[in-house]
């Protein structure tokens, strides 16, 4: 018996199971046993797998601009519908936007619905933040323990995020390679850690794979089963996979697909298995695209192969499984390419081709609370806005300067 309607549990469950997070979150203020119902661990992890809790692309676009001495930056991120009808610009859904910033750089994720947000990527004034867009809930972490020497310059740097939807603990492992720019005689070197809010602490690792290898960035967050996996390529251009085990804190490495040296490759999700997009892109009309799977551990095989019949590009994700979205480098614009019919479904985006930032995501609403280790989780956490974490510009461009205590 719940409330004064008399429903019963399973019927209430499956009816809120239902909704959208934004009315969940007007809910929970019914009465307390909804506000428990709704926050509890196990309905999280029921709400996000749920069949009506449909992907969408999230879509994340970075505009830089020159005042005088200043480089203000504008980040927007915009939500599409469920349903893109070719041929048709879909509606936008703005989640964040931030009109005069400077220090933000970069975004991983999404894993569970969410997001790790990077500001200043270069020096010791690093700092990371977790997100949940659509709760709008935000925590800053604590600073990383990384002891640098002076005379060595960031290269590479790879994030990777874990979330247990039941346990509501999550982790961020962080991997940087840096290169000695000044002679100093020294290898490349790489460093790593990884931060747990069960201790809403930090704790340095030994990386175990050549610093000499150059890291690709990934299409979306490649995280399976537990396990943070990357791209990377050695100076044999051959193609490997690096991972990192969130359990055991243990690094790894496996065999890559046969790809020509030549070409370029990314790390990706398909259908709840690791797949690398591989090919020559930007060049009009004539570049090839080839899907590999990997079946089982550092064993692939090709799945189909692409070329789309349009102007100079560079891929940015996929839709639905073989719909392809590309950045067109003459007109800015942002398209779905449908390799099937060749529909260009013109996305509704103005990028910055000059800033390379623009970032798709296929993204999943959740209601994941972002807490400090340790909190309980009978009550709402105080949690900072994101707008409050990167430092705005003013008209006079002079920055705000900010201190954040944790």
């Amino acid at each position: 018996m719940v409330g004064r309607h008399h429903l019963p549990e399973d019927v209430l469950v499956d009816i809120l199971l239902r909704l959208p997070v934004e009315s969940l979150l007007r809910f929970k203020c019914v009465c307390k046993y909804w506000y428990a119902l709704i926050k509890g661990p196990s309905f999280i992890e029921k709400h996000f797998h749920h069949k009506n809790n449909r992907a969408r692309l999230l879509i994340y676009n970075l505009k830089v601009a020159h005042e005088g001495h200043a480089i203000v930056k504008s980040v927007v991120f915009s939500l599409l519908p469920e349903k893109i009808v070719p041929g048709v610009i879909p509606e936008q859904k703005i989640l964040l936007h931030l009109p005069r910033v400077f220090d933000f750089t970069c975004v991983a994720g999404p894993v569970d619905g969410l997001f790790l947000v990077q500001k200043k990527f270069y020096g010791d004034g690093v700092s990371l933040g977790l997100w949940n867009p659509v709760t709008r809930e935000f925590r800053p972490l604590p600073p990383a323990p990384f002891e640098i020497e002076f005379f060595l310059s960031d290269h590479d740097c790879q994030f990777g995020l874990e979330f247990d939807l039941l346990t509501q603990d999550y982790k961020v492992v962080w991997i940087r390679v840096f290169w000695d720019e000044l002679g100093q005689g020294v290898h490349p070197q790489v460093y790593a850690c990884v931060y747990s809010s069960c201790n809403n602490s930090w704790k340095n690792l030994t990386p175990e794979f050549n610093a000499s290898c150059t890291v690709s960035s990934p299409l979306d967050a490649t995280y399976l089963n537990g396990v943070y996996y990357w791209l990377s390529r050695g100076l044999d251009k051959i193609y490997n996979i690096g991972s990192f085990d969130m359990g055991s804190e243990q690094f790894g490495e496996m065999q890559g697909p046969d790809i020509p040296s030549e070409h370029w490759g990314t790390l990706m999700l398909r259908d709840g298995s690791l797949a690398v997009l591989a090919g020559d892109p930007g060049k009009p009309m004539t570049s090839i695209y080839d899907v590999w799977i990997m079946n089982q551990e550092g064993s692939w095989y090709k799945i189909f192969t692409v070329q789309p019949q349009i102007d100079a590009h560079w891929p940015r994700g996929f839709w639905e499984n073989d719909k392809m979205i590309f950045e067109i480098n003459e007109t800015s614009q942002l398209i779905l390419y449908d390799p099937t019919t060749r529909q260009v479904t013109d996305l509704g985006f103005q990028l910055d081709l000059s800033t390379a930032g623009c970032w798709v995501f296929n993204y999943k609403e959740s209601l994941a609370p972002i807490k400090r280790g340790n909190e309980s989780q009978g009550r709402d956490n105080a949690v900072e806005q994101i707008e409050h974490f990167f430092d705005i510009i003013p008209i006079d461009h002079k920055p705000l300067l900010t201190v954040r205590g944790l």
